[in-house]
């Protein structure tokens, strides 16, 4: 019984968050003094971890490191709507972060974005020590081309968590203002699922006829950190 309430609950919520406004998503990069990168985690994890469980409109919150840079952080977050990040704004976890971030943080970038297409699976994450394969990919597309790249790359993404298992969440957003400027936030099972997706019919048809819209891209991996969802999201913009 309790388990049919929760999927009739997400159930639910994915049909809110598909007919209403759309939520409230932003990343950070926020590079840290080496010597404070331990506290620095210690407190984004209660943050994390805390927000996600208390609060109704904090929908996800991920915070990972630059693999080849571990003191360039990389924080996402998804919100429900402005009010609900104004209430994790005044919540004393945050505040206890931005306590500890004063120190910890020596360079910080704030990018807005419009959600194009925000899918997970049912199964919440609450993930601390991350082991997952995560990949953050900035794509530039041919501004002619916007248009159609949008139709083909959001019709793969709805492919790859309806058919792959191993696929966890996929969120496509653009740059405020810049609606070619293409940012996606993908978290797989494993370096193996992460394999058999790009293997997939999907992808390399997405592949093939994105090729020629696509002016510039950049994939970075990210890796530890704290990985948190309420699970079974579903938007995509009109």
């Amino acid at each position: 019984m309790k388990l049919a309430k929760f999927m009739l609950s997400m159930m639910m919520f994915a049909a809110t968050l598909s007919t209403h406004s759309a939520p409230l998503v932003r990343y950070f990069e926020l590079t840290t003094e080496p010597s404070q990168q331990a506290a620095f985690d210690a407190v984004g994890v209660h943050n994390l971890s805390t927000s996600i469980e208390t609060e109704n409109g904090t929908l996800a919150m991920y915070a990972l490191k630059h693999s080849e840079q571990p003191n360039l952080n990389y924080v996402f977050e998804i919100y429900q709507d402005e009010a609900a990040y104004q209430t994790h704004a005044q919540s004393p976890q945050f505040k206890q972060f931005v306590e500890v971030a004063k120190t910890a943080v020596v360079g910080r970038k704030v990018v807005e974005t419009d959600p194009q297409f925000l899918a997970e699976k049912a199964e919440p994450l609450r993930i601390t020590q991350n082991q997952l394969k995560v990949n953050f990919a900035e794509v530039q597309v041919k501004p002619e081309w916007n248009a159609q790249f949008k139709a083909v790359v959001l019709d793969e993404m709805q492919q790859s968590l309806a058919k792959e298992p191993g696929v966890f969440a996929m969120y496509a957003v653009t740059l405020k203002n810049q609606p070619n400027e293409w940012r996606f936030f993908e978290i797989y099972a494993d370096e193996n699922a992460y394999s058999a997706h790009r293997a997939s019919e999907h992808f390399q048809y997405y592949l093939t006829a994105t090729e020629k819209m696509v002016a510039d891209k950049n994939v970075i991996s990210l890796q530890g950190g704290t990985l948190m969802n309420k699970g079974g999201m579903h938007f995509l913009a009109k």
